[in-house]
């Protein structure tokens, strides 16, 4: 997988020098790089701003992006509904979640031995 930005005036987002770039290439699947989350969407998005910024500061940019469900993700720990539960849990268990462990250096999913990923539950946010 391929993500990247393009632009109708300068093409593909390089600095003039052709040596920073956004781009992100990445083998999706639980045995190879995982998949791009969007907090990696996040992270390019920021390096994207960041290039625009320093080589055509005189310019307004606007970046749009396509309505996958990657691009409307919301803080892991926020309010749900659809993650509250039905009845009254046991006592301190109430208001978890299950996320997807990371790594804590490189923040990629942790997995489990039959490929699966490991999860972990978290308290849900405040309102």
């Amino acid at each position: 997988m391929i993500a990247d930005f393009v632009s109708a005036d300068f093409g593909w987002l390089r600095s003039p020098d052709g040596k920073q770039s956004a781009r992100r290439v990445m083998k999706p699947g639980k045995a190879k790089d995982g998949y791009f989350t969007s907090d990696d969407i996040q992270l390019q998005a920021e390096e994207a701003i960041r290039i625009c910024r320093e080589c055509w500061p005189q310019y307004e940019h606007v970046f749009i992006y396509d309505n996958a469900s990657t691009h409307l993700k919301r803080p892991e720990d926020s309010l749900s509904a659809r993650r509250m539960p039905k009845n009254t849990p046991k006592e301190g268990s109430n208001w978890g979640i299950e996320v997807t462990k990371r790594d804590p250096i490189t923040q990629k999913p942790v997995c489990n031995t039959n490929g699966s990923y490991q999860k972990v539950k978290i308290r849900m946010g405040n309102a």
